[in-house]
């Protein structure tokens, strides 16, 4: 599948230069009409539909084991990357006196459990120099009380890309657990979690992944998939009527055990088209392309005096452009009237060009810029 085919499958494009797949991703032709299907099979058919019902689950599993490098069994589908921050937290082990070192750009779903875990365990923050989160200075935080160095891959305001080999190296170090938000990169930059020591990667599918609100995916590597699960809920057990629910507790085998009810069949059903877009596409394609096209993008914002959140190096960045600017919302209201969709927050500027973008879309973006300028 190439990018103009691509790009022929998102609508809003005829119109729009869509540049908010960090926000939310547009509906693709696929994902129009999985949505129709499901609803006439459940309008029309639903005894089918139950019969089926976890034709989609299992197929985004996966295509999101795939994506990431992991094997399905190691993919519990949730319905946001804050649920499967918070069951990472409840899987892994605290005690009292050890510590879990984060940056100040790791997002708040990712921050916040460990803050209400109730376990007298100090959360230490790591700042960034420079634009950028040095390996050194999370060196210095992390120790042998360390139990996870919780990180966001790519932060959703900069734009900054950790690295997640050396991230997973320094938490081996320490025997520490690798806590991952891809909530910006999966679906934009390849990402191998066994390769990398990631223990745990949390994100949902409705940005880069082109999929739906509603439906999110937590990795789990298989040292953890050997307890109890914290929560219980009948899908994750084996059972048999005549004994249940006053019959042994046994456990599904890998991510399983994690399940608590029937799966967000709608959510799915418009989760799958967007895998599968990206499947096709290949993970190393779509990188390259994002991040060329994100270059392009950064060098014409500089070449403008404009100064950047976001760093130029592509090791440091993946589909984010951010720019300092005065009174960003008003920008953003004018990119709206002009047909191009961004996000602003405090003085930065934000766009997002994902693998259905290209140059012309770009360029769209910047002719407001130059607008304003001129004004």
């Amino acid at each position: 599948m190439n990018q103009e085919t691509i790009r022929g499958l998102f609508p809003v494009l005829a119109e729009r230069a869509y540049l908010f797949s960090g926000g939310l991703a547009p509906a693709s032709i696929p994902t129009r009409d999985a949505i129709a299907r499901f609803t006439d099979e459940i309008t029309f058919d639903p005894n089918d539909r139950y019969d089926r019902l976890d034709e989609d689950y299992r197929r985004a599993q996966d295509l999101f084991a795939a994506l990431i490098g992991a094997d399905p069994d190691e993919i519990l589908i949730t319905d946001s990357t804050g649920a499967g921050s918070n069951l990472a937290v409840e899987l892994l082990d605290g005690f009292p006196g050890s510590n879990v070192v984060f940056d100040t750009l790791t997002y708040p779903s990712s921050v916040y459990p460990w803050r209400l875990a109730g376990r007298d365990i100090e959360c230490r923050f790591v700042a960034p120099r420079d634009g950028a989160v040095h390996m050194d200075d999370l060196a210095e935080a992390v120790d042998d009380e360390t139990i996870a160095l919780s990180v966001s891959h790519v932060c959703h305001m900069t734009g900054f890309r950790h690295d997640l080999d050396a991230l997973g190296t320094l938490a081996a170090e320490h025997d520490a657990a690798l806590v991952v938000d891809a909530m910006q990169s999966a679906g934009v930059v390849q990402i191998d979690v066994h390769r990398s020591g990631v223990h745990f990667l949390a994100c949902g599918a409705m940005k880069w992944l082109l999929g739906s609100a509603g439906v999110g995916f937590l990795y789990v590597d298989r040292r953890y998939l050997d307890r109890l699960p914290p929560r219980a809920g009948l899908s994750g057990f084996a059972y048999d009527y005549p004994s249940w629910p006053e019959g042994d507790l046994i456990p599904k085998p890998g991510a399983d055990r994690l399940r608590l009810g029937a799966p967000p069949m709608i959510g799915l059903a418009a989760t799958v088209p967007g895998l599968e877009i990206l499947a096709d596409a290949g993970m190393e394609q779509v990188e390259n392309y994002v991040l060329d096209l994100a270059g392009y993008c950064i060098e014409a914002l500089r070449s403008r005096g404009l100064d950047l959140f976001t760093l130029p190096d592509p090791d440091r960045r993946a589909g984010i452009v951010a720019t300092r600017m005065e009174e960003p919302g008003r920008v953003c209201d004018l990119m709206r009237e002009r047909g191009v969709d961004g996000w602003h927050y405090a003085d930065m500027l934000r766009v997002d060009p994902h693998v259905f973008n290209n140059r012309a879309d770009i360029e769209r973006f910047l002719a407001v810029i130059d607008e304003v300028s001129n004004r």
